[in-house]
C-alpha cells in the first residue's frame, strides 16, 4: 500500500466542492442562531470571514479523512482555486470595492492554501497516514475501501477480501 499517490485532479475538484458544502452547512447552522438579533455590519463581515476560513480548514480535514492515501496538496490547491473562483465576482459585479487584485488573490489564496493544508494534515493524522512509524490500522482499513488510480470508492465483495488475504 503506497501512502502517497500522484496528484489527483478528482480530489482537487472534490475539495472545492467540499469547501462550498462545509461553508453552506456552517452558515445554515449558525445563520438561524443569529437571525433576528442585532448584528453590526462589522460583526456580520467578521462572521462571514470566519465561516469562509473555517470551511477551508474543515474541508481539508474531510479530504484528509475521506481520500485514499495521503492527500495534502490536492485540498491546498483546491483552496486556491476556490479563492480564485470567489474573486470572479469582481468581474461580474459593478461594486467598486470588489475589484480584482493580484495582491488579494495571493493573500487570500495563500491563507486558504495554508488552512486547507493544515486541515488535510489533521485529517490524515487522525487517520494515521502521517505517522512516523508508517500507516496505522485505520489507514489500512480506509485503504481497503478504495480502488482505482483516482481513488474512486468501490466497495469490495467478501470474495475479493478473501482472495486478497491468500
Amino acid at each position: 500500500m503506497s501512502a502517497s499517490r500522484p496528484f489527483s485532479t478528482v480530489w482537487c475538484v472534490a475539495s472545492v466542492v467540499l469547501y462550498t458544502v462545509v461553508e453552506l452547512a456552517l452558515g445554515g447552522y449558525l445563520g438561524p442562531v443569529v437571525a433576528g438579533r442585532y448584528l453590526s455590519p462589522m460583526l456580520h463581515m467578521r462572521m462571514m470571514t470566519v465561516l469562509h476560513l473555517a470551511s477551508f480548514f474543515l474541508g481539508g480535514i474531510l479530504v484528509g479523512v475521506l481520500s485514499p492515501g495521503v492527500r495534502l496538496v490536492e485540498p491546498a490547491v483546491g483552496a486556491v482555486i476556490a479563492v480564485a473562483l470567489t474573486m470572479l465576482m469582481s468581474v461580474f459585479l459593478p461594486a467598486a470595492f470588489l475589484h480584482f487584485s493580484l495582491d488579494k488573490l495571493l493573500w487570500g489564496g495563500g491563507i486558504a492554501f495554508v488552512l486547507a493544508l493544515l486541515g488535510a494534515w489533521t485529517g490524515e493524522k487522525w487517520m494515521g497516514n502521517v505517522e512516523e512509524e508508517g500507516p496505522t490500522r485505520r489507514a489500512r482499513l480506509r485503504h481497503e475501501l478504495w480502488s482505482g488510480e483516482e481513488g474512486i470508492f468501490v466497495p469490495r465483495s467478501r470474495a475479493d477480501h478473501a482472495r486478497r488475504k491468500r
